[in-house]
């Protein structure tokens, strides 16, 4: 039996990577049995159970954040009480804004970076979804890393397929950007797209749920979600929430590509080998787009200091995206091709990870 500490809460991407977690070990470890936990409770309640199991495996998210523990990851408050390995499993980073300077600067706190030298010592790899956040790691002391994507990448029955070019535009979602910071520009990428395709249905997708009064989403987020949605009804958009799960996503298959800032829609395209275009909000989408070598667009720039984190939204994020959409569309997804390509390489290196958990 393995534990296995799941983030999903809200965000349909955190139950996307459970759900691809779970299917890559119940598909390449079938003797092991799941014991699934979240991974913001504290663990004592369970660890009996857990010390009888095999390993902890923390099934992807960005979780190599400076507070890992216990921000991110609770655990427990006496780790000498946890006597099995903690094995990260396609985790990532989250620097902010998550350019090379970002990486250069990339510190752990004290308790998070005790931590994640005893899984060094415990594990033979940690396993990162992309290089920037091997590299984090690297900075901060960490050598035993392997690149094996998030495990969100590997949707098995598309594995050895070809990318889906479609013939015409029907249809395309948009998912807007998390940070109030990018309203305006998330509703300028909105309307480009409407003027673009303007007989093509469309979606404006919110991962993380709209307005539901919930104490997990803060009251600026919520405003921020309302005022993207208002916009895009007024655009024809048909705007969904998939916040809570996957059953909510069923439109996705009707859509012919996905844009938007974020990462695990564009993931859940490209795994089923459709198009999507990426606008970098942070070091997440950075990573991702070096990881699976198709261009992404950063929606942020540099300004002052103290200002955002030293970041503004870009003035030529929305122009960018115009010409990158438009070359591909005339091109047949030309820049695309070879996608299918690095997933099926990097589902090698996930195979050999999960195939070295132990026995």
């Amino acid at each position: 039996m393995y534990t296995v500490l799941s983030g999903a809460k809200i965000n349909m991407g955190d139950f996307l990577i459970t759900q691809r977690a779970r299917e890559l070990l119940t598909h390449l470890r079938p003797e092991h049995e799941l014991f699934q936990l979240p991974h913001w409770e504290s663990l004592d309640p369970h660890l009996e159970q857990i010390n009888a199991s095999r390993a902890v495996i923390i099934l992807g998210g960005p979780g190599y954040q400076p507070k890992f523990y216990p921000g991110v990851y609770k655990l427990t408050q006496d780790l000498s009480r946890l006597r099995v390995p903690i094995i990260p499993l396609g985790l990532g980073w989250k620097g902010v804004p998550g350019d090379w300077d970002t990486v250069r600067h990339y510190r752990f706190t004290t308790e998070s970076l005790a931590v994640l030298h005893r899984i060094s010592r415990e594990t033979p790899y940690l396993g990162c979804r992309d290089h920037l956040s091997r590299e984090v790691l690297r900075r901060n002391g960490i050598a035993n890393t392997l690149v094996t994507g998030c495990p969100a990448w590997y949707h098995l029955p598309s594995l050895g397929q070809p990318l889906r070019v479609p013939s015409g535009i029907t249809a395309f979602a948009v998912t807007p950007a998390q940070r109030p910071m990018y309203q305006a520009q998330s509703i300028a990428v909105l309307r480009t797209l409407a003027e673009r395709f303007p007989t093509a249905r469309r979606y404006c997708s919110f991962n993380r749920g709209i307005d539901q009064e919930d104490p997990r989403i803060p009251a600026e987020d919520r405003r921020n979600n309302r005022g993207i949605a208002t916009a895009a009804l007024q655009l024809d958009y048909e705007v969904r929430d998939v916040s809570g799960g996957l059953d909510r996503i069923g439109f996705y298959e009707m859509c012919d590509f996905h844009v938007g800032y974020r990462v695990h829609s564009h993931i859940h395209f490209l795994s089923r080998r459709r198009p999507s275009f990426l606008l970098h909000e942070d070091g997440r989408g950075r990573g991702m787009s070096a990881a699976l070598s198709v261009p992404g667009i950063d929606a942020f720039e540099r300004a002052g200091f103290f200002r955002h984190r030293g970041i503004r939204p870009a003035d030529d994020t929305v122009e960018m995206l115009n010409a990158y959409v438009d070359e591909e569309v005339t091109n047949g997804f030309a820049r695309f091709a070879g996608v299918p390509a690095v997933l099926d390489a990097h589902y090698g290196i996930m195979r050999r990870f999960i195939a070295d958990l132990p026995a």
